[in-house]
């Protein structure tokens, strides 16, 4: 756990940094420590087998709660896995029909 990276950083900090909550929980080191996106879009699948539905549940409350996000677009899709999850269409098509659409509510 002692040993560092090429860049000075222990096992313990680069775990730290790979958790988005570690960022966004007051309770946290991490808080205010780096800029929040002000747009989120998390589409997550029920029968995703790779992390419980609580870590986007989660990172979506998180995120919700932080004064510097305009908005988070979150939704768990039935019968889907953990990536490319999404109600209808297509995922390439709807991510950048809500990034252009962020981008005009700027």
């Amino acid at each position: 756990m002692e040993k560092k990276d090429s860049v000075g950083n222990t096992v313990d900090v680069r775990l730290k940094m790979y958790t988005p909550l570690y960022y966004l929980l007051e309770s946290s080191e991490g808080y205010n420590t780096s800029k929040v996106a002000q747009y989120w879009r998390i589409r997550t699948g029920i029968t995703q087998g790779d992390c419980a539905l609580s870590t986007e549940m989660n990172l979506a409350l998180a995120l919700e709660d932080n004064s510097a996000v305009k908005s988070v677009d979150f939704e768990t899709v039935w019968g889907a896995g953990h990536t490319m999850a999404e109600r209808t269409g297509n995922s390439t098509e709807n991510y950048i029909n809500w990034v252009n659409e962020c981008m005009k509510n700027r």
